[in-house]
């Protein structure tokens, strides 16, 4: 019945697309989770939403249901009340946030969010009814689920592909349907560039667009793309679940600001607040804020993280950044991820793209730790995983006398270590604080 949560488990399938507009289409609120969700984690979040119903691709037995146990209620029958319209203000979905730290919150966003966000997106993009995407992502994140909008708001068409396991069902649909858009986040080309090469280049001439998302993209796999796909609008946005694709960046008409996370969204205001709230002037860092109709109304039964998120109309995001004259966005990172070395302050991200120009450097992340030399109260930990086993590994001496040609001096890693893999989340965003512990 309207308002009714329905829990619904999200493969790249057409009938988990039927289950959520059905959802939607009966006045129910949708709680897309990933199909190869753990029991822990969909106990936490049933216990959250007391669904009505859930829809799975696994057996899983709900120790509540709406405050009767299981074995009293005849799971063969579903009833759905009727069809109802769904106002714009009312609740569509409940999207638990794939996070960097803490709980999983369950972000609440109305009819008005999903369909600002969409046709600001498409505004952006450019994507019509003619277009046919291809859509590699996890519909139970942002990212794949407002592909999926997107592209229905448009009229256009989605072809679904379960992932980037293999990569060859993802260009046999691009061939097969002669696709006009692509979307992936940035470890999605990595696999792909690593198993392919420059294959992608065969598609230039019937790819319209590509949107890339959800994590940060080293600056070479960004000019690669621009070399393959020389008229492709290539689009990166950055964005929360909370506020979908705040702001976008296209490549080749941006060559100069590669570094940036681009300008705000259509319809979408975004600014850079002091500790008191108000807007900095350009290049100051600060935290960056999002204003517009894509804003979630919170978080579902949690008012204090609400009333923290949503302050004075802006939602501050926890990240922290600075805008240039042009109103392009640099992203420096988490509030919570700046390091304090000797009072001056260094984001984690700044250090990690130096240190991925290293030939023997597949991948890294820094953290803050106690200084140990007692003298400037933090350092800064880096985390490397290697290239290729096959290379010896540089020293620590080696390092330094790299970053020395890349970084300020504060800036420099005082401890290096290596370890097989850098915690991530299934959107490839980092996840600090598993390496605090």
């Amino acid at each position: 019945r309207a308002g009714d949560r329905v829990v619904l488990a999200a493969p790249s399938t057409p009938a988990f697309v039927y289950g959520y507009l059905g959802t939607h289409h009966v006045g129910a609120i949708a709680v897309p989770v990933a199909p190869g969700i753990t029991t822990k984690d969909l106990q936490f979040i049933a216990d959250q939403v007391e669904p009505s119903a859930i829809f799975l691709t696994h057996e899983f037995q709900y120790r509540s249901y709406l405050g009767r146990p299981l074995e009293e209620l005849d799971s063969a029958k579903v009833a759905v009340d009727g069809c109802h319209s769904p106002r714009l203000q009312e609740i569509a979905d409940i999207l638990f946030t794939t996070g960097t730290t803490g709980v999983p919150k369950g972000v609440v966003l109305t009819h008005h969010n999903t369909l600002a966000a969409a046709a600001n997106i498409n505004a952006f993009i450019g994507n019509t009814s003619d277009d046919t995407e291809v859509v590699p992502l996890p519909l139970s994140h942002s990212f794949g689920l407002g592909r999926l909008r997107c592209n229905l708001l448009a009229c256009g068409t989605v072809v679904l592909v379960d992932g980037f396991g293999l990569i060859g069902r993802i260009f046999e649909a691009m061939e097969r349907h002669r696709a006009t858009g692509l979307s992936s986040v940035p470890a999605g080309f990595e696999i792909i560039f690593r198993l392919t090469g420059d294959k992608l280049g065969e598609y230039a001439d019937h790819l319209k667009y590509v949107e890339i998302g959800s994590a940060s993209m080293p600056q070479e796999h960004k000019r690669r793309l621009m070399r393959l796909l020389p008229n492709t609008r290539l689009c990166m946005h950055y964005g929360l679940t909370e506020a979908s694709r705040t702001t976008f960046i296209e490549f080749h008409e941006s060559a100069n600001k590669l570094e940036s996370i681009g300008q705000p969204t259509p319809n979408v205001d975004v600014g850079v607040l002091g500790g008191n709230g108000q807007r900095l002037p350009a290049g100051t860092i600060g935290e960056i804020a999002v204003q517009g109709r894509t804003v979630a109304q919170g978080y579902w039964k949690d008012p204090p993280m609400t009333a923290k998120a949503l302050v004075d109309g802006w939602l501050r995001t926890g990240d922290s950044g600075y805008q240039d004259n042009e109103g392009f966005l640099y992203l420096v990172g988490r509030s919570s991820d700046l390091v304090n070395v000797g009072g001056l302050k260094v984001a984690p991200v700044e250090v990690e793209e130096a240190l991925k120009e290293h030939q023997s450097i597949g991948d890294c992340a820094c953290v803050g730790i106690r200084d140990p030399d007692t003298l400037a109260g933090e350092a800064v930990k880096v985390f490397l995983v290697q290239e290729s086993a096959r290379e010896p590994k540089p020293t620590d001496q080696e390092l330094v006398a790299f970053l020395r040609e890349r970084l300020e001096s504060h800036k420099i890693p005082a401890l290096f270590q290596w370890v097989d893999a850098v915690p991530r989340t299934a959107s490839g965003k980092l996840q600090r604080q598993l390496l605090l512990k």
